[in-house]
């Protein structure tokens, strides 16, 4: 069975940029606009990675997952925001964050992230 990722992200365009880049590698993709309906999504659901945005309506990136690891759900994690260092700095005390990766990214990097991860 092909491994998922959740991309979230509050821009359509994006979500969407990521859900195709990420079928393209041979992956289950499942996206959430806002952080709510994210955690939702991965209670119900886990996926095996995450790509979160930083900054989110309703519940933000870092309270994601910090509700997440407070249930001791733990499943790696790519932070994707316009400031990445302001969101690497918040983000770094997260077991779960392997990553922060700043706004715009290159597909190729996406890729390499998503396969060595998943592979």
């Amino acid at each position: 069975m092909s491994k998922t990722v959740l991309v979230v992200d509050d821009q359509l365009g994006i979500r969407f940029l990521l859900e195709e880049v990420i079928k393209q590698e041979g992956f289950h993709v499942e996206a959430a606009a806002n952080g709510k309906e994210a955690l939702d999504m991965i209670v119900a659901n886990p996926p095996d990675l995450i790509f979160l945005d930083f900054k989110l309506p309703v519940i933000d990136g870092p309270k994601v997952v910090e509700k997440l690891e407070q249930q001791n759900i733990h499943i790696p994690t790519i932070v994707i925001s316009g400031l990445p260092e302001i969101a690497e700095e918040k983000m770094q005390h997260f077991a779960s964050v392997v990553q922060t990766i700043g706004k715009p990214f290159q597909l190729n990097d996406i890729r390499e992230i998503v396969n060595n991860l998943l592979d």
